[in-house]
């Protein structure tokens, strides 16, 4: 653990682990929330950051590195999208229609076919698929609890679709056959961070573009990292260094920057450390996207039906019914939905072969 960690090809990792964790770390944030009936108690883990802010920029900043590496040995926008597009939406799916007809009748005070009717359930389906509205406030749902809101964390997929879509469109106009070209997919959303926050007027920006540079950032920083990863190594004691280091800059305007840039230290030393005796563990089900997608309308359920819960208990109630459901998830959605992404490829190239040969090697020049 204390020799040098290097970024290896393959699957020789623990970034399915990894997420997993992150997705807990969610939840447990959360429960805070929801259980302690204030949306602010979430406690703090790193001066102002809560453990949800931090999870979710570790988790934009492996999808940076992934999301990269996958356009890169895919090379092929169908093939890209089949696997991008089967990755999210199936379970999503599943999710909308399980908070819509399975939670809904439960937390509703409407007569069922006063609920089932109701235009505002209806279009639930088309707001959260289309990523226009994704907090699912439903007819009559959940009226005691201190939100309505039936599916909080799905606010942070919009922009994982546009990250998506960004690195296909940077692929497709070349914009990634240099390094640094990824490398620049970091450094200008670092910048106008920095400027943006030096001049005061974050602040008056409207949420969609502070979320947009907030992930940019993250993501970015992942797929420059993928750009580099045989030139960087990663030693458990540069952890707390580089954790002192970024301490130096709270309150200035690159505190943000710096964070990240920790946590990326952080992830890619846990993701590629070698622990022979945890290797098994490189090959559990990742039920992450299960995890983060259903923790928080378990939570407002749980909630509304047993509002004398404490904290404590809510939150073991809610990890144990979460970690069910995304395991179900996995294994009757997701797993089963991604087999299918060779033909899904072909389905979104209207059924014609793939394109010229594909190689990877003439990509990431330096």
């Amino acid at each position: 653990m204390l020799s040098n960690v290097s970024i290896r090809d393959g699957h020789d990792n623990f970034f399915t682990p990894l997420r997993i964790i992150f997705a807990l770390m969610v939840v447990i944030g959360h429960s805070f929330a929801i259980g302690m009936h204030d949306i602010a108690a979430e406690p703090f883990l790193f001066f102002h950051y809560k453990p949800s802010y931090l999870a979710v920029n570790l988790f934009f900043i492996a999808s940076g590195f992934l999301v990269t590496k996958s356009m890169l040995y895919r090379g092929d926008a169908a093939e890209y999208g089949s696997a991008r597009l089967l990755r999210i939406y199936p379970a999503l799916i599943v999710h909308v229609l399980f908070v819509m007809f399975v939670m809904g009748p439960f937390v509703t005070n409407l007569p069922l076919k006063e609920f089932f009717t109701n235009p505002q359930l209806l279009l639930q389906p088309f707001m959260v698929l289309s990523f226009v509205d994704t907090e699912m406030v439903m007819p009559g749902a959940l009226l005691t609890n201190d939100e309505q809101i039936a599916s909080a964390p799905l606010w942070t997929l919009r922009y994982e679709i546009l990250a998506y879509i960004g690195t296909l469109i940077a692929f497709s106009f070349g914009l990634m056959k240099r390094k640094w070209m990824l490398l620049a997919q970091f450094v200008v959303p670092a910048v106008l961070w920095i400027v943006i926050h030096f001049t005061g007027s974050f602040d008056e920006l409207p949420a969609t573009v502070q979320s947009l540079l907030r992930f940019g950032l993250s993501y970015g920083l992942g797929a420059a990292l993928y750009a580099y990863r045989d030139r960087i190594t990663f030693n458990i004691i540069g952890i707390p260094i580089i954790g002192l280091v970024v301490s130096l800059f709270y309150g200035t305007a690159s505190f943000e920057v710096a964070v990240n840039i920790w946590l990326a230290y952080i992830l890619f030393w846990g993701a590629y450390v070698k622990i022979p005796s945890l290797n098994r563990l490189q090959s559990v089900s990742d039920i992450s996207y299960g995890i983060y997608i259903y923790h928080w309308c378990l939570l407002q359920w749980f909630a509304y039906k047993m509002p004398s819960l404490g904290m404590i208990q809510l939150m073991i109630l809610t990890l144990i019914a979460t970690l069910i459901v995304s395991v179900l998830s996995w294994n009757l959605i997701e797993k089963p939905m991604l087999r299918h992404k060779t033909w899904f490829a072909k389905f979104l190239r209207f059924g014609r072969m793939k394109p010229r040969e594909y190689n990877p090697a003439a990509m990431l020049a330096d």
